[in-house]
Protein backbone atom coordinates (compact mmCIF):
# COMPACT_ATOMS: atom_id res chain seq x y z
CA UNK A 1 0.00 0.00 0.00
CA UNK A 2 1.02 3.64 -0.44
CA UNK A 3 0.16 7.15 -0.43
CA UNK A 4 -0.66 8.22 -3.89
CA UNK A 5 -1.06 12.11 -4.39
CA UNK A 6 -3.38 13.27 -6.88
CA UNK A 7 -2.44 14.45 -9.99
CA UNK A 8 -2.62 18.39 -10.27
CA UNK A 9 -6.21 19.13 -12.21
CA UNK A 10 -7.83 16.03 -10.44
CA UNK A 11 -11.52 16.58 -9.20
CA UNK A 12 -12.62 17.28 -5.79
CA UNK A 13 -15.53 14.20 -4.79
CA UNK A 14 -18.78 15.27 -5.39
CA UNK A 15 -20.47 13.83 -2.77
CA UNK A 16 -19.94 15.89 0.16
CA UNK A 17 -21.99 13.05 2.76
CA UNK A 18 -19.30 11.50 4.55
CA UNK A 19 -22.51 8.89 5.51
CA UNK A 20 -23.16 8.57 2.05
CA UNK A 21 -19.59 7.69 1.04
CA UNK A 22 -19.09 5.65 3.81
CA UNK A 23 -22.09 3.07 2.81
CA UNK A 24 -21.17 2.98 -0.62
CA UNK A 25 -17.67 1.99 -0.10
CA UNK A 26 -19.67 -0.46 1.85
CA UNK A 27 -21.75 -1.93 -0.75
CA UNK A 28 -19.02 -1.81 -3.02
CA UNK A 29 -16.82 -3.75 -0.98
CA UNK A 30 -19.03 -6.93 -0.69
CA UNK A 31 -19.05 -6.81 -4.68
CA UNK A 32 -15.57 -6.82 -4.42
CA UNK A 33 -15.42 -9.97 -2.23
CA UNK A 34 -17.71 -11.51 -3.94
CA UNK A 35 -16.12 -10.83 -7.39
CA UNK A 36 -12.39 -11.89 -6.40
CA UNK A 37 -14.45 -15.23 -5.06
CA UNK A 38 -15.40 -15.66 -8.59
CA UNK A 39 -12.32 -15.29 -9.95
CA UNK A 40 -10.37 -17.55 -7.23
CA UNK A 41 -9.61 -20.68 -9.98
CA UNK A 42 -9.79 -21.23 -14.10
CA UNK A 43 -12.58 -23.90 -13.23
CA UNK A 44 -14.84 -21.42 -10.97
CA UNK A 45 -13.83 -18.70 -13.60
CA UNK A 46 -15.00 -21.08 -16.91
CA UNK A 47 -18.00 -22.12 -15.20
CA UNK A 48 -19.12 -18.72 -14.62
CA UNK A 49 -18.41 -17.87 -18.66
CA UNK A 50 -20.57 -20.63 -19.17
CA UNK A 51 -23.21 -19.68 -17.24
CA UNK A 52 -23.46 -16.31 -18.64
CA UNK A 53 -23.27 -17.70 -22.60
CA UNK A 54 -26.20 -20.11 -21.66
CA UNK A 55 -27.89 -17.31 -19.88
CA UNK A 56 -27.79 -14.74 -22.78
CA UNK A 57 -28.36 -17.46 -25.18
CA UNK A 58 -31.96 -18.11 -23.22
CA UNK A 59 -33.01 -14.20 -22.98
CA UNK A 60 -32.08 -13.86 -26.80
CA UNK A 61 -33.65 -16.73 -27.98
CA UNK A 62 -36.40 -15.17 -29.51
CA UNK A 63 -34.97 -11.98 -30.93
CA UNK A 64 -32.85 -11.03 -34.35
CA UNK A 65 -29.57 -10.80 -32.13
CA UNK A 66 -26.31 -11.93 -32.60
CA UNK A 67 -25.73 -15.44 -30.57
CA UNK A 68 -22.27 -16.49 -29.25
CA UNK A 69 -20.78 -20.02 -28.33
CA UNK A 70 -17.21 -20.66 -26.55
CA UNK A 71 -14.51 -21.73 -28.01
CA UNK A 72 -12.05 -24.01 -26.04
CA UNK A 73 -14.79 -23.96 -23.36
CA UNK A 74 -14.28 -20.07 -21.91
CA UNK A 75 -13.75 -17.45 -25.20
CA UNK A 76 -17.16 -16.24 -26.47
CA UNK A 77 -17.07 -15.90 -30.55
CA UNK A 78 -19.91 -15.85 -33.12
CA UNK A 79 -20.91 -19.31 -34.06
CA UNK A 80 -21.19 -19.48 -37.75
CA UNK A 81 -18.19 -17.29 -39.18
CA UNK A 82 -14.89 -17.45 -39.03
CA UNK A 83 -12.12 -14.59 -40.11
CA UNK A 84 -9.28 -15.21 -42.80
CA UNK A 85 -6.88 -13.55 -44.86
CA UNK A 86 -8.17 -12.75 -48.43
CA UNK A 87 -5.43 -15.01 -49.75
CA UNK A 88 -7.01 -17.78 -47.69
CA UNK A 89 -10.45 -17.07 -48.23
CA UNK A 90 -11.31 -19.25 -51.11
CA UNK A 91 -9.13 -22.30 -49.56
CA UNK A 92 -10.86 -22.60 -46.21
CA UNK A 93 -14.13 -21.96 -47.93
CA UNK A 94 -13.03 -25.29 -50.11
CA UNK A 95 -12.38 -27.23 -46.89
CA UNK A 96 -14.87 -26.41 -44.84
CA UNK A 97 -17.30 -27.29 -47.92
CA UNK A 98 -16.72 -30.62 -47.45
CA UNK A 99 -17.71 -31.41 -43.87
CA UNK A 100 -21.08 -31.70 -44.91
CA UNK A 101 -23.75 -31.73 -41.86
CA UNK A 102 -25.25 -29.17 -43.11
CA UNK A 103 -22.98 -26.40 -43.71
CA UNK A 104 -22.84 -24.02 -46.67
CA UNK A 105 -19.35 -21.54 -46.49
CA UNK A 106 -18.92 -18.69 -48.84
CA UNK A 107 -16.45 -16.02 -48.38
CA UNK A 108 -17.55 -12.63 -47.80
CA UNK A 109 -16.59 -9.00 -47.77
CA UNK A 110 -15.86 -8.02 -44.45
CA UNK A 111 -18.62 -5.56 -43.76
CA UNK A 112 -16.11 -2.70 -43.30
CA UNK A 113 -13.94 -1.91 -46.27
CA UNK A 114 -11.91 -0.11 -43.52
CA UNK A 115 -10.37 -4.18 -42.68
CA UNK A 116 -9.17 -4.29 -46.12
CA UNK A 117 -7.11 -7.34 -45.22
CA UNK A 118 -9.50 -9.47 -44.05
CA UNK A 119 -12.13 -11.46 -45.23
CA UNK A 120 -15.31 -13.55 -43.54
CA UNK A 121 -15.98 -17.39 -44.31
CA UNK A 122 -19.41 -17.27 -43.44
CA UNK A 123 -21.74 -20.25 -43.16
CA UNK A 124 -25.08 -19.58 -45.36
CA UNK A 125 -26.25 -22.60 -44.16
CA UNK A 126 -30.23 -23.15 -43.67
CA UNK A 127 -29.11 -25.04 -40.69
CA UNK A 128 -26.79 -27.04 -39.21
CA UNK A 129 -27.84 -31.28 -38.75
CA UNK A 130 -28.63 -31.94 -35.32
CA UNK A 131 -25.73 -32.30 -32.61
CA UNK A 132 -23.68 -30.80 -35.58
CA UNK A 133 -20.87 -28.62 -34.36
CA UNK A 134 -20.90 -24.39 -34.70
CA UNK A 135 -19.31 -23.71 -38.06
CA UNK A 136 -17.00 -21.78 -36.65
CA UNK A 137 -15.51 -24.89 -34.42
CA UNK A 138 -15.83 -27.18 -37.38
CA UNK A 139 -13.78 -24.70 -39.43
CA UNK A 140 -11.50 -24.01 -37.16
CA UNK A 141 -10.70 -28.12 -36.11
CA UNK A 142 -9.33 -28.32 -40.32
CA UNK A 143 -7.89 -25.06 -40.96
CA UNK A 144 -6.61 -24.06 -37.55
CA UNK A 145 -3.82 -22.58 -39.64
CA UNK A 146 -5.10 -19.94 -41.82
CA UNK A 147 -8.53 -19.30 -39.76
CA UNK A 148 -9.24 -17.15 -36.39
CA UNK A 149 -12.50 -17.22 -34.40
CA UNK A 150 -14.61 -13.95 -35.10
CA UNK A 151 -13.99 -13.22 -31.08
CA UNK A 152 -17.00 -11.22 -29.28
CA UNK A 153 -16.40 -8.71 -26.25
CA UNK A 154 -18.86 -9.11 -23.04
CA UNK A 155 -18.57 -6.01 -21.13
CA UNK A 156 -17.55 -7.13 -17.41
CA UNK A 157 -21.08 -6.16 -16.21
CA UNK A 158 -22.33 -9.32 -17.69
CA UNK A 159 -19.77 -11.56 -15.62
CA UNK A 160 -19.47 -9.51 -12.52
CA UNK A 161 -20.41 -10.64 -9.41
CA UNK A 162 -24.32 -10.14 -8.97
CA UNK A 163 -25.24 -6.32 -8.52
CA UNK A 164 -24.19 -3.74 -10.77
CA UNK A 165 -24.03 -0.07 -10.91
CA UNK A 166 -25.24 0.98 -6.71
CA UNK A 167 -27.30 4.70 -6.56
CA UNK A 168 -25.34 7.51 -5.57
CA UNK A 169 -25.92 11.29 -6.82
CA UNK A 170 -26.68 14.58 -4.59
CA UNK A 171 -29.24 14.66 -2.29
CA UNK A 172 -33.02 14.67 -3.01
CA UNK A 173 -33.66 18.49 -3.96
CA UNK A 174 -29.88 18.70 -5.18
CA UNK A 175 -27.82 18.43 -8.43
CA UNK A 176 -24.61 17.93 -9.20
CA UNK A 177 -24.13 20.68 -12.14
CA UNK A 178 -20.92 20.07 -14.56
CA UNK A 179 -18.82 23.10 -14.25
CA UNK A 180 -18.35 25.89 -16.47
CA UNK A 181 -15.37 25.55 -18.95
CA UNK A 182 -14.37 26.38 -22.39
CA UNK A 183 -14.56 23.63 -24.76
CA UNK A 184 -11.34 22.62 -26.06
CA UNK A 185 -8.27 20.20 -26.87
CA UNK A 186 -8.24 17.46 -28.24
CA UNK A 187 -10.90 15.32 -29.97
CA UNK A 188 -11.73 11.90 -28.44
CA UNK A 189 -13.97 9.10 -29.25
CA UNK A 190 -15.40 6.67 -27.12
CA UNK A 191 -16.38 3.29 -28.64
CA UNK A 192 -18.60 1.48 -26.25
CA UNK A 193 -22.01 0.86 -26.11
CA UNK A 194 -23.77 3.92 -26.73
CA UNK A 195 -25.24 6.92 -25.14
CA UNK A 196 -28.75 7.21 -22.90
CA UNK A 197 -31.39 9.46 -25.32
CA UNK A 198 -32.19 11.06 -21.72
CA UNK A 199 -32.00 15.40 -22.00
CA UNK A 200 -30.48 15.80 -18.65
CA UNK A 201 -30.96 18.93 -16.32
CA UNK A 202 -27.98 18.87 -14.75
CA UNK A 203 -25.64 19.76 -17.81
CA UNK A 204 -23.18 16.76 -18.20
CA UNK A 205 -23.24 14.74 -21.41
CA UNK A 206 -25.30 17.46 -23.40
CA UNK A 207 -25.25 17.29 -27.24
CA UNK A 208 -23.42 13.85 -27.50
CA UNK A 209 -26.45 11.41 -28.54
CA UNK A 210 -27.53 10.74 -31.62
CA UNK A 211 -29.98 8.58 -33.41
CA UNK A 212 -27.04 6.40 -34.42
CA UNK A 213 -25.18 6.04 -30.85
CA UNK A 214 -28.62 5.31 -28.51
CA UNK A 215 -27.75 2.66 -25.73
CA UNK A 216 -32.00 1.42 -26.08
CA UNK A 217 -31.33 0.08 -22.21
CA UNK A 218 -34.24 -2.11 -22.42
CA UNK A 219 -34.35 -4.69 -25.85
CA UNK A 220 -33.03 -8.36 -24.31
CA UNK A 221 -35.97 -9.01 -22.91
CA UNK A 222 -38.08 -5.95 -23.38
CA UNK A 223 -39.20 -6.63 -19.86
CA UNK A 224 -39.31 -2.59 -18.77
CA UNK A 225 -36.05 -3.77 -16.91
CA UNK A 226 -32.61 -2.31 -17.48
CA UNK A 227 -30.67 -4.78 -19.84
CA UNK A 228 -27.22 -6.30 -18.33
CA UNK A 229 -24.74 -3.82 -20.28
CA UNK A 230 -27.29 -0.56 -19.93
CA UNK A 231 -25.60 2.55 -19.38
CA UNK A 232 -22.05 1.56 -19.42
CA UNK A 233 -21.28 4.08 -22.24
CA UNK A 234 -22.94 6.60 -20.34
CA UNK A 235 -21.12 6.29 -17.00
CA UNK A 236 -17.31 6.05 -18.97
CA UNK A 237 -18.71 9.54 -20.60
CA UNK A 238 -19.40 10.86 -17.52
CA UNK A 239 -16.14 10.33 -15.94
CA UNK A 240 -14.10 11.63 -18.89
CA UNK A 241 -16.43 15.25 -18.66
CA UNK A 242 -15.56 15.02 -14.52
CA UNK A 243 -12.19 14.95 -15.43
CA UNK A 244 -12.22 17.52 -18.36
CA UNK A 245 -15.81 19.25 -18.46
CA UNK A 246 -14.90 20.80 -22.00
CA UNK A 247 -13.89 17.89 -23.32
CA UNK A 248 -14.68 17.64 -27.26
CA UNK A 249 -16.29 14.54 -27.16
CA UNK A 250 -18.10 11.64 -29.39
CA UNK A 251 -19.62 8.82 -29.06
CA UNK A 252 -19.70 5.55 -31.09
CA UNK A 253 -22.02 2.78 -30.60
CA UNK A 254 -19.58 -0.89 -31.45
CA UNK A 255 -21.78 -2.83 -28.65
CA UNK A 256 -25.52 -3.55 -27.90
CA UNK A 257 -27.67 -2.49 -24.93
CA UNK A 258 -26.07 -5.95 -23.47
CA UNK A 259 -22.45 -5.13 -23.96
CA UNK A 260 -21.76 -7.45 -26.63
CA UNK A 261 -19.88 -6.84 -30.03
CA UNK A 262 -17.72 -8.14 -32.47
CA UNK A 263 -13.92 -7.50 -33.18
CA UNK A 264 -15.04 -6.67 -36.82
CA UNK A 265 -17.39 -3.97 -35.14
CA UNK A 266 -15.04 -2.59 -32.91
CA UNK A 267 -11.94 -2.29 -35.24
CA UNK A 268 -14.45 -1.07 -37.97
CA UNK A 269 -15.28 2.16 -35.14
CA UNK A 270 -11.49 2.64 -34.09
CA UNK A 271 -10.83 3.06 -37.95
CA UNK A 272 -13.93 5.09 -38.27
CA UNK A 273 -12.94 7.23 -35.25
CA UNK A 274 -9.36 7.81 -36.88
CA UNK A 275 -10.76 9.00 -40.18
CA UNK A 276 -13.36 12.04 -38.09
CA UNK A 277 -10.20 13.17 -36.40
CA UNK A 278 -9.93 11.29 -33.10
CA UNK A 279 -7.04 12.04 -31.34
CA UNK A 280 -7.92 10.06 -28.55
CA UNK A 281 -9.67 6.68 -28.81
CA UNK A 282 -11.49 5.47 -25.43
CA UNK A 283 -11.68 1.57 -25.30
CA UNK A 284 -13.73 0.52 -21.86
CA UNK A 285 -13.91 -2.81 -23.15
CA UNK A 286 -11.59 -5.99 -24.31
CA UNK A 287 -11.75 -9.85 -24.95
CA UNK A 288 -8.91 -12.54 -24.21
CA UNK A 289 -7.95 -15.42 -27.12
CA UNK A 290 -6.64 -19.23 -25.92
CA UNK A 291 -3.32 -18.46 -27.49
CA UNK A 292 -2.82 -15.34 -25.91
CA UNK A 293 -2.53 -13.58 -29.25
CA UNK A 294 -4.47 -10.44 -30.69
CA UNK A 295 -7.66 -11.03 -32.50
CA UNK A 296 -7.00 -10.33 -36.59
CA UNK A 297 -10.15 -7.21 -36.74
CA UNK A 298 -8.52 -5.30 -33.69
CA UNK A 299 -4.41 -5.70 -34.76
CA UNK A 300 -5.20 -4.62 -38.26
CA UNK A 301 -7.86 -1.94 -37.25
CA UNK A 302 -5.41 -0.51 -34.52
CA UNK A 303 -2.54 -0.26 -36.96
CA UNK A 304 -5.19 0.92 -40.06
CA UNK A 305 -6.39 3.76 -37.80
CA UNK A 306 -2.51 4.99 -36.53
CA UNK A 307 -1.53 4.72 -39.84
CA UNK A 308 -4.81 6.97 -40.90
CA UNK A 309 -4.27 9.64 -38.18
CA UNK A 310 -0.80 9.82 -39.32
CA UNK A 311 -1.56 10.48 -43.17
CA UNK A 312 -4.07 13.46 -41.24
CA UNK A 313 -0.80 14.75 -39.14
CA UNK A 314 -2.28 13.53 -35.91
CA UNK A 315 -0.67 10.91 -33.54
CA UNK A 316 -3.33 8.78 -32.22
CA UNK A 317 -3.86 7.30 -28.37
CA UNK A 318 -5.76 4.30 -27.71
CA UNK A 319 -6.72 4.65 -23.83
CA UNK A 320 -7.81 0.43 -22.96
CA UNK A 321 -9.37 -0.74 -20.01
CA UNK A 322 -6.79 -3.53 -18.79
CA UNK A 323 -9.58 -6.24 -18.04
CA UNK A 324 -10.66 -7.48 -15.04
CA UNK A 325 -9.74 -11.21 -15.07
CA UNK A 326 -7.79 -11.28 -11.66
CA UNK A 327 -4.33 -12.13 -14.19
CA UNK A 328 -2.09 -11.47 -16.06
CA UNK A 329 -3.11 -12.97 -19.59
CA UNK A 330 -3.51 -10.32 -22.30
CA UNK A 331 -6.77 -8.36 -22.85
CA UNK A 332 -6.93 -6.69 -26.61
CA UNK A 333 -6.52 -4.28 -27.83
CA UNK A 334 -5.09 -2.94 -24.68
CA UNK A 335 -2.32 -5.76 -24.80
CA UNK A 336 -1.60 -3.72 -28.11
CA UNK A 337 0.50 -1.80 -26.12
CA UNK A 338 3.20 -4.22 -25.40
CA UNK A 339 6.29 -3.54 -27.12
CA UNK A 340 5.76 -6.02 -29.91
CA UNK A 341 3.04 -3.89 -30.97
CA UNK A 342 2.02 -0.20 -30.72
CA UNK A 343 3.59 1.05 -27.58
CA UNK A 344 4.03 4.62 -28.55
CA UNK A 345 -0.11 4.65 -29.60
CA UNK A 346 -2.06 2.01 -26.71
CA UNK A 347 -1.89 2.92 -22.91
CA UNK A 348 -3.56 0.03 -20.88
CA UNK A 349 -4.80 0.98 -17.76
CA UNK A 350 -5.30 -1.48 -14.77
CA UNK A 351 -7.06 -0.81 -11.55
CA UNK A 352 -6.61 -0.22 -7.78
CA UNK A 353 -8.52 0.48 -5.00
CA UNK A 354 -8.15 2.04 -1.43
CA UNK A 355 -6.69 0.07 1.17
CA UNK A 356 -9.59 -1.53 3.70
CA UNK A 357 -7.69 -0.54 6.57
CA UNK A 358 -6.37 3.10 5.74
CA UNK A 359 -8.23 4.28 2.85
CA UNK A 360 -5.77 7.48 2.62
CA UNK A 361 -3.81 4.66 0.93
CA UNK A 362 -4.04 2.98 -2.16
CA UNK A 363 -3.54 -0.82 -3.20
CA UNK A 364 -3.42 -2.80 -6.16
CA UNK A 365 -6.63 -4.38 -6.77
CA UNK A 366 -6.28 -7.97 -7.19
CA UNK A 367 -9.18 -8.43 -9.49
CA UNK A 368 -7.70 -6.03 -12.01
CA UNK A 369 -5.82 -7.55 -15.16
CA UNK A 370 -2.11 -7.08 -14.71
CA UNK A 371 0.57 -7.62 -16.61
CA UNK A 372 4.04 -6.52 -17.88
CA UNK A 373 2.34 -5.21 -20.79
CA UNK A 374 0.10 -2.63 -18.48
CA UNK A 375 0.98 1.00 -19.41
CA UNK A 376 -0.14 2.39 -15.47
CA UNK A 377 -3.32 2.14 -13.12
CA UNK A 378 -5.24 4.17 -11.09
CA UNK A 379 -8.72 3.53 -8.68
CA UNK A 380 -10.65 1.47 -10.38
CA UNK A 381 -13.18 0.64 -7.42
CA UNK A 382 -16.35 1.90 -6.56
CA UNK A 383 -16.37 4.84 -9.20
CA UNK A 384 -19.08 7.31 -9.27
CA UNK A 385 -20.39 8.76 -12.76
CA UNK A 386 -23.61 9.88 -14.54
CA UNK A 387 -26.11 6.69 -14.88
CA UNK A 388 -29.65 5.84 -17.12
CA UNK A 389 -32.92 6.04 -16.33
CA UNK A 390 -34.35 2.61 -15.33
CA UNK A 391 -34.49 -0.09 -12.86
CA UNK A 392 -32.28 -3.43 -12.36
CA UNK A 393 -34.01 -6.91 -12.97
CA UNK A 394 -34.27 -8.94 -9.63
CA UNK A 395 -32.21 -11.60 -11.65
CA UNK A 396 -29.13 -9.21 -12.13
CA UNK A 397 -29.34 -7.86 -8.65
CA UNK A 398 -31.63 -9.98 -6.38
CA UNK A 399 -29.87 -8.32 -2.94
CA UNK A 400 -31.62 -5.31 -4.16
CA UNK A 401 -32.58 -4.10 -7.48
CA UNK A 402 -31.75 -0.02 -7.75
CA UNK A 403 -34.14 2.21 -9.42
CA UNK A 404 -32.47 4.82 -11.21
CA UNK A 405 -34.36 8.36 -11.86
CA UNK A 406 -33.72 11.28 -14.20
CA UNK A 407 -30.27 12.84 -14.02
CA UNK A 408 -28.94 9.19 -12.45
CA UNK A 409 -25.24 8.76 -10.40
CA UNK A 410 -24.78 5.67 -10.18
CA UNK A 411 -21.27 3.64 -7.94
CA UNK A 412 -19.74 0.86 -10.35
CA UNK A 413 -16.31 -1.20 -10.78
CA UNK A 414 -14.05 -2.20 -13.64
CA UNK A 415 -10.89 -1.16 -15.58
CA UNK A 416 -13.45 0.32 -17.61
CA UNK A 417 -13.86 2.62 -15.72
CA UNK A 418 -10.02 3.82 -15.05
CA UNK A 419 -9.08 4.17 -18.45
CA UNK A 420 -11.69 7.16 -18.85
CA UNK A 421 -10.31 8.77 -16.55
CA UNK A 422 -6.95 8.49 -18.18
CA UNK A 423 -8.20 9.84 -20.90
CA UNK A 424 -10.01 12.73 -19.02
CA UNK A 425 -6.56 13.91 -17.58
CA UNK A 426 -4.51 13.69 -20.59
CA UNK A 427 -7.21 15.97 -22.24
CA UNK A 428 -7.21 18.34 -19.70
CA UNK A 429 -3.32 18.58 -19.74
CA UNK A 430 -3.61 19.35 -23.02
CA UNK A 431 -6.51 22.09 -22.09
CA UNK A 432 -4.23 23.74 -19.59
CA UNK A 433 -1.23 23.94 -21.54
CA UNK A 434 -1.14 24.72 -25.43
CA UNK A 435 2.46 23.81 -25.93
CA UNK A 436 1.47 20.14 -25.21
CA UNK A 437 0.31 19.55 -28.62
CA UNK A 438 -0.09 15.72 -28.77
CA UNK A 439 -1.68 13.26 -26.25
CA UNK A 440 1.10 11.14 -26.11
CA UNK A 441 3.18 14.01 -25.09
CA UNK A 442 0.35 15.10 -22.12
CA UNK A 443 0.40 11.36 -21.13
CA UNK A 444 4.06 11.50 -20.35
CA UNK A 445 3.53 14.76 -18.48
CA UNK A 446 0.71 12.74 -16.68
CA UNK A 447 3.08 9.99 -15.81
CA UNK A 448 5.35 12.49 -14.22
CA UNK A 449 2.88 12.57 -11.66
CA UNK A 450 2.07 8.94 -10.42
CA UNK A 451 4.52 6.12 -9.10
CA UNK A 452 5.49 3.02 -10.10
CA UNK A 453 4.33 0.82 -6.71
CA UNK A 454 2.64 -2.29 -7.44
CA UNK A 455 4.34 -4.98 -10.17
CA UNK A 456 2.30 -5.45 -13.07
CA UNK A 457 0.25 -2.15 -12.52
CA UNK A 458 2.16 0.13 -14.58
CA UNK A 459 2.55 4.08 -13.20
CA UNK A 460 -0.03 4.33 -10.81
CA UNK A 461 -2.05 7.41 -10.53
CA UNK A 462 -4.70 8.86 -8.45
CA UNK A 463 -7.53 11.40 -10.99
CA UNK A 464 -10.84 10.72 -9.48
CA UNK A 465 -12.02 10.29 -5.83
CA UNK A 466 -13.89 7.12 -4.99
Amino acid sequence: MAVLEPYPHAPADLRTDEGQIRAQRDVVRRQIAAWEAALQDDATRRKLQVAAVEDLRERRYDLAMRQLVLHDDEFPVTPDRVLVRPGDADQVTRDTRGLGAGYAPHPVQVRSPRLPNLRVVQDMGAGRRAGAQAYSAAALQVCAATAQPSYAVMLGAIRKAVGGPELSGPPEGERWSRPEQAVGGPCVVVIDNGLSAEQRTDGWLQGLARTDNLDLLDVVPRDDFLDRGAGHGTFVCGIVQQVAPGVDLDVRRALDTEGIGEDVEIGDQIVRAAEGGAEIINLSLGLFTPDGKPPLALLDAVGDAIEVARQRGTHLLLVCAAGNSGDDRPCWPAALSGESYFPDHVVSVAALRLDYRDETQVIDARWSTRGDWVTCSTLGQGVVSTYVMGTESREYDPQGPETFGSDAWATWSGTSFAAPQVTGAIVRIMQEDPEIVTAKAAFEELKGHGQRLFRGYGTSLRILPV
